[in-house]
């Protein structure tokens, strides 16, 4: 559910992905909101789903996880995705690149998903979304995604990711995908950062 709408590949720098590390981790997560406590009378859980789908203040999709929302904050385990639920990586890539045909795909054979945290009331009804972003001009926002296998990513100056099999996150910004680490990374709830 986060909206990112992304770039046209420009020219290749051949040892781009050298400085690039993959940022996976364990799936587990232990987020502090900004400004979290003052939603703990909205908010009552969060829920990790993929294939979400929003029918007025009625949240539908897939659950991987979900967690109590407590002290303006959530802890969740991000457990290892079905096979069938995940997509072809060039699939995935061409929702986010508008010229993904010009990426250089290490592993055409990986497939991933990525999960989105929602904020949801005591009566189960939607409230709003987390986000894992930075603040300013150059904001980034980070996708929490599962991949199955191995895989490296690059397109011109604007694609660079090195992904490794399980959890990973991805920053995507207005001219750019990576998966190194931008600086002053904090969960927000969406209408925080908007």
């Amino acid at each position: 559910m986060v909206p990112i709408v992304l770039l046209l590949l420009n020219g290749c720098e051949k040892d781009e992905l050298d400085n690039v590390k993959a940022d996976s981790f364990n799936g587990t997560i232990k987020a502090q909101v900004e400004n979290g406590e003052s939603y703990n009378s909205q908010i009552s859980k969060v829920w990790a789903l993929f294939d979400a789908k929003l029918n007025g203040n009625q949240l539908t999709g897939r659950m991987v996880n979900d967690s109590p929302f407590t002290d303006g904050g959530f802890n969740l385990n991000l457990p290892e995705l079905p096979e069938q639920y995940l997509m072809n990586i060039q699939t995935f890539f061409a929702e986010l690149v508008k010229e993904s045909d010009k990426l250089e795909i290490s592993n055409p054979e990986a497939r991933l998903l990525d999960v989105d945290f929602f904020g949801i009331s005591g009566s189960d009804n939607y409230v709003d979304y987390f986000v894992y972003a930075n603040s300013g001009s150059k904001r980034s926002t980070c996708l929490f995604v599962y991949v199955d296998s191995d895989a490296t990513v690059k397109g011109g100056n604007n694609v660079a990711i090195k992904l490794k099999k399980g959890w990973n996150r991805l920053y995507v910004s207005s001219d750019k995908i990576t998966s190194n680490a931008p600086k002053d990374m904090k969960w927000y709830l969406r209408r925080d950062v908007q």
